[in-house]
C-alpha cells in the first residue's frame, strides 16, 4: 500500500471516530480539520477526558502507538483507538491506554467518597 493510500485510510478512520463520538454526544473534530489541513498533536480534538489517537493499520504496534499518544497528549491523559480488522463499525474498535491513565479516568467517574481505598 502506498503512503498516500495509507494516509487516506488513516484519515477516513479519524473522521469515522469523530462522527462516532459526535453521535454519542461528545464534541469531536479531526485535528486536520481544526488546523486547516495540518496534523498537529492528537488526531482528534474532543471534550473527552482523554486525548484520542486513531490508528487504522495492518500491523499492530500498541507500545509505539501509546508512546506516540502520550507524547502528543502533552501531559493530558491519552488513548489510542485501533480499528478492528474486518469490522466497519467504529463501536467495534479497540481503545488502548496506559493503566495509569485508565485509573485516572475511572477516578473521575466515581465520587472520591465512594472509592473503597
Amino acid at each position: 500500500m502506498t503512503g498516500a493510500s495509507s494516509r487516506n485510510r488513516g484519515n477516513s478512520f479519524e473522521v469515522a471516530v469523530a462522527n462516532f463520538l459526535q453521535a454519542h454526544g461528545w464534541e469531536a473534530i479531526t485535528s486536520r480539520n481544526a488546523n486547516g489541513g495540518r496534523q498537529h498533536g492528537p488526531d482528534l480534538i474532543t471534550d473527552l477526558p482523554v486525548t484520542v489517537e486513531a490508528k487504522n493499520q495492518k500491523r499492530i504496534d500498541l507500545a509505539g502507538w501509546v508512546d506516540q499518544a502520550v507524547e502528543d497528549a502533552g501531559g493530558e491523559l491519552a488513548s489510542v483507538w485501533v480499528k478492528r480488522r474486518g469490522r466497519g463499525d467504529v463501536g467495534e474498535s479497540y481503545v488502548v491506554m496506559r493503566a495509569s491513565d485508565f485509573v485516572e479516568v475511572m477516578r473521575g467517574l466515581v465520587p472520591s467518597d465512594e472509592v473503597p481505598f
